[in-house]
């Protein structure tokens, strides 16, 4: 019984081997070219005039905090305005100081901020 699963695992395997030859691309492989970023929401929070990037804040309102991701090693990442960011990261005039489970605090021009992660309705801006 051992030997035939053993016997049909292989000849499985040198088929889809041989397929993949025949027929390239075809069984394997996705082209994202021309489709849909799944990770941007179809609806839901407008930037508003936002900058694109964090190079050209000049106040708290520019600023949109997307996510925060927890690292096993305790490095955590937040994502604001689109690009990823961690500690001590610098943009312009703006810092990243902490970012814990549900908060960023950083800081514009000298002036701490603290960004907060809501559950269900979005980004709350505190001071």
């Amino acid at each position: 019984m051992k030997r035939k699963i053993v016997y049909i695992i292989i000849v499985m395997a040198v088929v889809a081997t041989a397929l993949s030859f025949i027929m390239p691309g075809t069984i394997s492989g996705y082209e994202a070219k021309g489709k849909r970023d799944p990770f941007v929401p179809l609806i839901g929070q407008d930037k508003g005039g936002r900058p694109a990037g964090l190079e050209g804040i000049v106040n708290i309102q520019d600023v949109l905090l997307e996510g925060i991701a927890m690292g096993p090693s305790g490095k955590n990442i937040a994502i604001l305005n689109g690009q990823m960011v961690k500690e001590n990261d610098k943009f312009g005039i703006l810092e990243i100081k902490k970012i814990s489970r549900k908060t960023v605090e950083l800081s514009i021009d000298g002036k701490v901020y603290t960004l907060n992660l809501q559950d269900e309705k979005g980004i709350k801006v505190g001071e």
